[in-house]
């Protein structure tokens, strides 16, 4: 996924003004208008025989690329459902608890954070009831109800991007987005192609490059991701969260194998494979131009796919090859979650009606791939023997996709299944590994499912462990030997438990066996 950029508490009450200043403008938004613009083709009969509802959506990503609803995605998902949608993003993550505070909500949020917030009755529409009433051929399947249902019985959104274990194992080509790494082959050459069969040649391989190009890093990694891959070959939650560790609900830190991790990690700074400057990279290109320029070996985080083109255009002497095996039989990605982001449709939606059918045409097969993909026929066909799209357009350039409006609209109801089955393309280097990858998968969503709610104490607690981790892990990675990094691990520990870690652990272990009996 695209790297997130975050701003200030001053950028979010400006886009607080902003969007009231959006909502007075627009305060006829939707009004319906039955005059299509003849100058467009796509102003077919369909569209003239039908009223457009037009509707405000927040996107709370300032990252989002997609900034209006233009293009020619939108305007078929317009003939498709007789809506339209007004597009504000964010500013940064302060400013959606700041409209929800004050009420001022547009007609529909679309969210990854927040969750709880939003999924209240006094702020959000549950969709049952909307479905019940306005939508009533609408069929949500049990799990996806199970994972998004809260506490007061409700579900107020059915989040993207989550697929039943079932569901992967029916789409053997539904790739996984693991964090890759990317090397330099021609170092790789000159080195001896030595093998790169596990962690331990790995190791080797990162000295060999350091002793013959001293002047060269080793290994550098995206500032987002530091680590990733690393953590998927042992079988690590990338951060945050909680364990299966004897049937009981505990902190990710306390998976027997982190200990192995962190020692893996500060083994490469000690060896001078990999840089303290990494840790304090201001933003999430630094580690991109180290690549480009040539200075860096191994990426982290790298996609070969992506980053060979702009060698190309640079007139680089070099490629970037992809590691597309696993390097432990450790190796594993929890696929604990319930999801990712979900559309919520809030109170103070002035055409509720439209909105829930809106989300039906989303959630729906049609109206997914066409988001996703884009239109069937003229922008991709599916492979019926290997049950895949076939692109026929470069679906990873972000030109290319702001300009149709494609991919980014179809994660507002996308399964996890066919997101990733638009990563298949065959004989890629990252489809490679992402068929590798794909022998790790762990699920467990009712796991996924324990997350701290707003203003408690346990989202105190988390958010203490979390801001304590922030700090103490550097100091593991940064360690001067094995056993200051063993001891570091360890104080870490102790002060998550003297800011109530086992307080924390059994909420959510009672959580944990709630939420088990919906599966």
């Amino acid at each position: 996924m695209n790297k997130v950029f975050k701003s200030s508490w001053l950028i979010a009450l400006a886009g607080m003004l902003l969007l009231t200043a959006c909502t007075s403008n627009n305060s006829d938004a939707s009004k319906e208008s039955t005059k299509p613009d003849a100058t467009k083709p796509e102003a077919t009969k369909q569209v003239a025989e039908q009223k457009i509802v037009e509707l405000n959506v927040f996107v709370n990503m300032p990252w989002w690329s997609l900034k209006d609803w233009s293009g020619k995605i939108p305007e078929e998902i317009t003939k498709k459902t007789g809506v339209k949608l007004n597009v504000q993003v964010a500013t940064d993550d302060k400013q959606l608890p700041l409209l929800i505070a004050s009420g001022d909500l547009p007609d529909l949020v679309y969210t990854a954070t927040d969750l709880t917030r939003m999924a209240v009755s006094n702020v959000s529409y549950p969709l049952g009831d909307l479905i019940k009433k306005y939508a009533p051929d609408f069929k949500i399947s049990k799990e996806r109800i199970g994972v998004n249902t809260m506490p007061d019985g409700n579900f107020y959104t059915i989040r993207n991007a989550f697929s039943t274990e079932q569901e992967w194992k029916d789409n053997p080509k539904a790739i996984p987005g693991a964090n890759g790494m990317t090397f330099r082959q021609d170092i790789m050459d000159k080195i001896g192609n030595p093998a790169l069969n596990n962690l331990d040649d790995l190791t080797s391989v990162l000295g060999k490059v350091k002793a013959q190009y001293p002047d060269m890093v080793p290994l550098v990694w995206d500032k987002d991701q530091i680590g990733q891959n690393l953590r998927i070959n042992f079988g690590l939650k990338k951060g945050k969260g909680f364990v299966d560790i004897d049937g009981a609900a505990k902190y990710y830190l306390k998976d027997k194998n982190y200990l192995n991790y962190y020692l893996y990690m500060n083994n490469l700074y000690r060896n001078g494979y990999m840089t303290s400057e990494n840790f304090t990279f201001k933003d999430a290109q630094q580690d991109d131009q180290l690549v480009l320029n040539g200075k860096a070996f191994a990426h982290g985080g790298g996609n070969a796919d992506m980053t060979n083109p702009q060698l190309e255009k640079l007139g680089a002497a070099f490629k970037m090859t992809q590691v597309t095996k696993l390097l432990s039989d450790q190796a594993g990605i929890p696929m604990g979650g319930s999801g990712w982001a979900g559309m919520y449709i809030t109170k103070k939606n002035k055409n509720p009606e439209a909105a829930i059918k809106f989300l039906q045409y989303m959630y729906s097969e049609e109206g997914q791939k066409l988001g996703l993909y884009g239109i069937k026929g003229e922008d991709w066909e599916w492979n019926e023997a290997e049950k895949y799209p076939v692109m026929k357009y470069d679906f990873n350039n972000a030109e290319i996709q702001k300009k149709m409006g494609v991919v980014w609209w179809g994660l507002i109801g996308s399964s996890g299944v066919n997101e990733a089955l638009q990563r298949y393309t065959p004989g890629s280097q990252m489809t490679n590994w992402g068929l590798a990858t794909r022998a790790a998968l762990k699920f467990n969503p009712a796991l996924g499912l324990v997350a701290t709610e707003p203003d408690t104490e346990e989202q105190v607690i988390e958010a203490q462990i979390t801001n304590m981790v922030t700090t103490e892990e550097l100091k593991i990675y940064l360690a001067a030997s094995e056993a200051e990094a063993k001891a570091q691990y360890e104080t870490m520990l102790k002060k998550a438990e003297s800011l109530g870690l086992t307080k924390l652990e059994t909420w959510a272990t009672a959580k944990y066996k709630e939420y088990q009996k919906n599966f």
